[in-house]
């Protein structure tokens, strides 16, 4: 699986700092006038059978064309440019680096939010080795399968594949863990537009897809009902596969851990000192690296993970880790490391601890980001000692 999402780095409060802006964009607006910054357009790899984090595919710096910025906002102007030279065409680019990156692999799901509801990269991508999931931001028309043009939403309201399900939310924004839903699905195609200029078209009779929705209907607390309707190149043909749809969208949510993780969960890269466009690029590469790390010890954490220590780890670094183990761990059985040393857990256990963490005998209050990042930061300083003794 590959999840590929946007993020904005702002350096707002940089502007007295910044040296030279090689590399930034104009990112935004404030009483002061445009700022500088970046967006960052990544794709991630994850592998669903073992929840870990894999690395990285494809890496964009996008850049903002402020001189245009009022012509960009102008739909009929809009219209008149192909994909290629839209700021948009950064998800196709994306997938395209990504299936390069992962040419061995037998096959590959992407998964991409609302701002990837776009026709050329729903033509273009998905082939027998590849797979989208993307969630539908238009009310577009759509042909359904007697051949009638009809409104994707009118369509799913009347859709007779119709099945219910009672489904966990974890979110700490709704009072209640889990809700009713409808479950819905139709195969479709999607039409061309005849005013956009498109110079590449691989279904010219219009794109099949498959669209599912899941619909909250149990909502009693006056919250608003959650609604997800989601495009998928796969046919359907059960709701039990509307469901492992759905639990692969919700996956998404690990690449915003990402970026939360870049920002204020972690590295807090929008703080740093640095003062030219070149470094800082540099910089966000490097901890893009390390959080994908912070992330993979997280997974591991509980022990459920079957990845081995030398994933992250070299040999050198495991010496250290188990001579650090014997001066973690304390007298009793719940004060040791439960973990097999030849296993991530093993490792995840031990930075947690250098990052401050002692509920290590409270299996409901595992270690968080902060934490790792804390411990491996420490673990990096360690090892710079223990090289030189050895």
């Amino acid at each position: 699986m590959v999840l590929v999402d946007s993020c904005s780095i702002s350096l707002e409060n940089k502007h007295n700092r910044l040296q030279d802006y090689e590399g930034l964009s104009r990112t935004g607006i404030n009483k002061q006038g445009r700022y500088f910054g970046l967006k960052l357009h990544p794709a991630i790899v994850y592998d669903m059978e073992t929840n870990m984090m894999l690395g990285i595919s494809s890496t964009q710096f996008v850049h903002i064309d402020s001189s245009t910025c009022e012509e960009k906002g102008d739909k009929w102007s809009r219209k008149k440019q192909c994909i290629e030279e839209k700021e948009s065409y950064k998800w196709i680019a994306a997938c395209n680096q990504s299936k390069e990156t992962l040419a061995k692999a037998a096959h590959i799901t992407y998964v991409m939010d609302r701002e990837a509801d776009i026709i050329e990269l729903l033509d273009r991508i998905p082939d027998q080795r590849t797979t989208l999931v993307v969630r539908v931001s238009h009310n577009r028309y759509v042909i359904d399968e007697q051949g009638k043009r009809i409104l994707l939403n009118d369509l799913l309201a009347r859709s007779t594949n119709i099945a219910e399900a009672r489904l966990k939310i974890n979110s700490k924004k709704r009072k209640r863990g889990d809700a009713e839903f409808e479950l819905r699905y139709e195969r479709i195609t999607i039409p061309w537009r005849q005013t956009s200029r498109i110079k590449q078209k691989k279904n010219p009779d219009g794109v099949p897809m498959t669209v599912v929705e899941i619909k909250e209907v149990s909502n009693q607390d006056g919250e608003e009902p959650i609604v997800w309707r989601l495009y998928t190149s796969s046919e359907v043909s059960s709701h039990s596969q509307v469901l492992e749809l759905v639990d692969i969208y919700k996956r998404r949510w690990l690449i915003e851990e990402f970026f939360k993780l870049l920002k204020t969960d972690g590295y807090d890269i929008e703080g740093t000192e640095f003062s030219t466009g070149k470094v800082i690029r540099k910089l966000i590469l490097l901890v893009m690296k390390a959080s994908i790390k912070v992330l993979q010890l997280k997974a591991a954490r509980d022990g459920s993970s079957s990845e081995k220590i030398d994933l992250l780890f070299s040999e050198k670094e495991i010496r250290c880790l188990k001579s650090l183990n014997k001066k973690l761990e304390g007298g009793t059985v719940k004060q040791q490391n439960p973990h097999d040393a030849a296993s991530l857990a093993y490792a995840s256990w031990i930075i947690a601890r250098l990052g401050g963490w002692k509920e290590f005998y409270q299996p409901s209050r595992p270690p968080g980001t902060k934490t790792f990042v804390w411990g491996l930061e420490k673990f990096e300083s360690i090892m710079i000692g223990y090289n030189i003794l050895n």
